[in-house]
């Protein structure tokens, strides 16, 4: 894959939950819902493309998916005891910037994003490589569950603040991306 296609991934993955906190004013939750939503729609493309439907390839990343969303939220409970799901869930989906929902906008954005990184690599490729697309996926997950385990033991032994949470967070996940694809920036 060239530089710049790596960089405007890494962009993709990471730019959004950015702009998000700085001008849209998210928490730590909307981030990780926007996530949520990116893995989910990662996920689900997997489970419906035919080259990766076998249950040795998928269970990895689903179990690690899973674990990355009760270790989310046991997270988010932790820190604060009165947050419920459904109030903060509807929250995010119909959080309004211009007078649209994001959610009528996150959604669709996130579904072109996946079908954009699949018509990439078959044109840089050839082939859809499911297996090695879904050990990435897999180990991205794994990766974001050991944040939010390493967060939730900060979050035990300090009192951190909201914003050292969220800066926190988005520096470990611009870490993860930017080692997932360590292999072509060393490349010359």
């Amino acid at each position: 894959m060239k530089r710049v296609q790596l960089i405007s991934e890494i962009l993709g993955d990471f730019l959004l939950p950015l702009l998000g906190f700085l001008f849209w004013d998210w928490d730590l939750y909307f981030i990780l819902l926007f996530i949520i939503f990116d893995l989910s729609i990662r996920l689900a493309f997997a489970f419906m493309r035919r080259e990766s439907r076998r249950a040795d390839w998928l269970l990895r990343p689903a179990l690690f998916y899973i674990c990355f969303l009760v270790i989310s939220h046991f997270y988010i409970v932790l820190s604060d005891p009165t947050w419920r799901f459904g109030t903060a869930f509807s929250s995010f989906f119909w959080y309004a910037d211009f007078f649209i929902p994001q959610g009528f906008i996150l959604i669709p954005l996130l579904i072109y994003t996946e079908r954009s990184r699949e018509r990439m690599e078959l044109l840089l490729t050839g082939t859809y490589q499911a297996q090695t697309q879904l050990k990435k996926l897999g180990s991205r997950l794994l990766a974001a569950t050991i944040v939010m385990m390493l967060m939730s033991l900060c979050l035990a032994i300090f009192q951190w603040s909201e914003p050292t949470e969220i800066s926190f967070f988005l520096s470990a996940w611009l870490l993860l991306i930017v080692y997932e694809h360590k292999a072509a920036f060393l490349k010359d």
